[in-house]
């Protein structure tokens, strides 16, 4: 019988909603608003870092180095990640959050960064 297993590893490309809450706090764009309303409670449980209580599968973490506090997300998730035993890479990137997920194969270092992590999980 055959059975779903778990995934080997995440690539999470340039996420701006790692912590929720601080994201919130600060000045955002409004689909925030549509997408985690006002309620602070809500944030914390939609948001990633703070719904990390084990440590994940190992993960990539793509982000633009253009973005505000696209990388500081990253890191901080990745930290909590390492704290709980987890391997979580940051691989920030000088390219905008759209050329992030158009780039990705196209021949670069980004896609081998992106590779070469695939391919220690295999």
């Amino acid at each position: 019988e055959e059975s779903a297993r778990p995934w080997l590893g995440t690539v999470s490309l340039d996420s701006a909603a790692m912590d929720v809450v601080s994201r919130m706090k600060e000045p955002h764009q409004g689909f925030f608003d549509k997408a985690f309303g006002s309620d602070p409670e809500y944030w914390k449980s939609a948001s990633p870092l703070y719904r990390l209580s084990q440590a994940p599968p190992p993960m990539l973490l793509v982000c633009s180095s253009h973005r505000q506090n696209s990388c500081q997300q990253a890191r901080d998730f990745a930290a909590r990640a390492g704290e709980l035993g987890g391997r979580a890479q940051v691989l920030p990137q000088p390219l905008s959050h759209g050329q992030i997920n158009n780039n990705l194969g196209e021949p670069s270092d980004y896609t081998n960064e992106v590779d070469r992590f695939i391919k220690s999980l295999l």
